[in-house]
């Protein structure tokens, strides 16, 4: 029935309050919102949450008044307690009718009444507010809001649809106050145009509430809301700037003017590091140092510092010069910072310039960047870039169990295909190197690590190069069959790959497929320009197999007809090798 639904909107009433106190960008509307879920609560007859709703609203500046009337009403009904026949609702109304016409004539002090009783009376919920605002209609505007033409009026309304929750009752409002010119206009536009404002911001208005802001700083500069307007003005337009780069030129005027309007406010310091940071994204570092080394001691101090080191980075070369001293000024940063997302942001900055070094320095990346996940789990968009930078420290630096689990985190991202292989190609050669180089004994953790990364290259770029790689490397581990696979995939594409012709060659020949090996040397040596260093390769294999197969004469046959052929320096190497066999193979 009507009490049911009348409940139901009263919850939907706490709800839509409770999520403007998520955010307080707007202390009245913040105080307004609190206020107006304490009234929801106290006719759900929840009397405990009412008070301590309107407690702690009854200590705002902004709506402290009607709050302690209210309070005083919610601990009335917790304890019982009937009200005085002096608060009859019904005689105050009365008496609000009485007080509204008088009101619009100026006089502050009965606006000062006739506002505190409106809001006093609404304050009962119920049907009260509605009734409240309908009064103020019917004697100010001839029965609709519409018809209401006194700046008093209009303020009231707007006030009063605050009070309820119902913020889209006032742009109308204040759009009516612009053509009302009364000798309140002075005095109440400014907070109409306030109230608009602040309402179109806390529900995601940013660039209709940076134009409100605008609009009262324009007329009245010199209102008491003058520095908060011109404060949320720019926070506004920093926000709407995220969606529509156009309005950046604003966000920068509305900077500048409240730094020249508020040097010593207590925004100024936030209003100095975004200029520094606009500045810093237009690449400008000489004004940003400028507006950071301004902001002074506070919650934005270590935002400034950081700030100011992102732009030494910035003016880093190609070389070391002045790397290592922004590199240690890095790690004292990360060292003191107190505020982990700062600390993250500062700690994966380091670790780039480490790794920009000439010879990088991966033993400070790895050191940076160890635990990075753990020590900054809210820095979420700052992981992947954290692992790809570590991963390759420790790959480079032979941390290769550690490596292993960086490189399976890795390939469980979710990165840009370009990108992902960019990193795999810089992590697969270096790996490839290291099995190439290490002592036998070390060599199989990096040759499985670089199968495992070619791997994945081979099958998401279809590239022939990894393919041809991963051969080498599956033939180097041992598995002949693999390898031989991935050479002749390539060669039904390319049937002229050297690359893929030797590596199938030399698959072949340690598979025992000597005569397939022998094949394959033939089309490299029929492909091959005689004595240079692939012909002569091919030449040293067909010799070796032959005298191994026992062919021993067709072997020396061919190794002698190769004698003083050799066009290249690795053609002479190997014409000195067959002259080394000569005499295994020619007795």
């Amino acid at each position: 029935g009507d009490a049911a639904k009348k409940r139901a909107l009263l919850q939907k009433a706490v709800e839509g309050f409770s999520q403007f106190l998520l955010v307080n960008e707007v202390p009245e509307i913040y105080a307004d919102s609190l206020y107006g879920r304490g009234l929801a609560f106290l006719e759900l007859g929840d009397t405990a949450k009412a008070i301590e709703d309107l407690s702690a609203a009854a200590d705002t500046p902004q709506v402290g008044a009607k709050a302690r009337a209210a309070l005083e009403e919610a601990r009335r009904r917790a304890s019982g307690r009937k009200g005085s026949a002096e608060e009859d609702p019904e005689a105050l109304l009365a008496r609000l009718g009485d007080l509204l016409p008088r009101a619009t004539g100026g006089d502050a002090a009965v606006e000062k009444d006739a506002t505190a009783l409106a809001r006093g009376l609404a304050a009962r919920g119920g049907p009260w507010p509605a009734r409240v605002s309908s009064l103020v209609a019917e004697k100010l505007g001839g029965g609709a809001p519409a018809g209401v033409h006194s700046t008093y009026g209009l303020f009231l309304l707007a006030q009063l649809a605050v009070d309820r929750g119902r913020c889209g009752d006032v742009p109308p409002l204040a759009d009516a106050s612009e053509g009302v010119h009364d000798g309140a206009r002075a005095r109440l536009r400014p907070e109409i145009l306030y109230l608009d404002a602040g309402c179109r911001l806390n529900t995601g208005q940013a660039r209709e509430a940076a134009e409100r802001f605008a609009t009262l700083l324009r007329e009245f500069p010199d209102s008491g809301h003058a520095r908060d307007a011109a404060y949320y003005r720019f926070r506004a337009l920093d926000v709407a700037r995220a969606s529509d780069a156009s309005l950046t030129p604003a966000y920068e005027q509305a900077l500048d003017a409240y730094l020249s309007a508020y040097p010593r406010a207590e925004g100024a310091a936030e209003a100095r590091y975004l200029l520094a940071e606009l500045h810093r994204a237009r690449g400008d570092c000489q004004r940003a140092g400028a507006e950071y080394g301004q902001v002074g001691a506070g919650p934005f101090a270590a935002r400034a510092r950081l700030g100011d080191l992102e732009c030494r980075v910035l003016t880093l070369g190609k070389g070391n010069e002045g790397r290592k001293e922004v590199l240690a000024a890095l790690r004292t940063f990360v060292h003191d910072a107190s505020d982990k997302g700062l600390g993250a942001r500062a700690a994966l900055l380091g670790a780039a310039v480490a790794a920009g070094a000439t010879p990088p320095d991966q033993g400070a990346v790895v050191e940076l960047l160890d635990g990075f996940e753990q020590r900054y789990p809210d820095a979420k968009d700052l992981h992947p870039r954290a692992l790809e930078l570590r991963l390759a420290a420790r790959v480079a630096t032979g941390r290769l169990e550690e490596a292993s689990r960086d490189l399976d985190a890795f390939l469980a991202l979710r990165a840009g295909a370009a990108e992902r292989r960019g990193t795999l190609a810089r992590v697969g050669r270096e790996l490839a190197t290291r099995a190439e180089r290490a002592a036998p004994a070390e060599q199989p953790p990096a040759l499985a690590l670089a199968r495992k990364v070619y791997t994945v290259l081979a099958r998401e770029s279809g590239d022939a190069g990894s393919r041809i790689v991963l051969a080498d490397l599956d033939l180097r581990a041992g598995d002949a069959a693999a390898a031989r696979a991935l050479y002749e995939e390539v060669l039904k594409t390319d049937g002229a790959s050297a690359e893929a012709l030797r590596g199938a060659a030399r698959a072949a020949a340690a598979q025992g497929d000597r005569a397939h090996a022998l094949a394959y040397w033939r089309r490299v040596l029929d492909a091959s320009p005689p004595g240079g260093t692939a012909w002569y390769e091919a030449r040293v294999a067909q010799v070796t197999l032959l005298a191994e197969d026992g062919q021993k004469a067709q072997a020396c046959e061919l190794l002698r007809a190769a004698r003083g052929r050799a066009t290249s320096a690795g053609g002479d190497q190997l014409e000195a090798r067959l002259k080394e066999m000569e005499p295994r193979v020619c007795r």
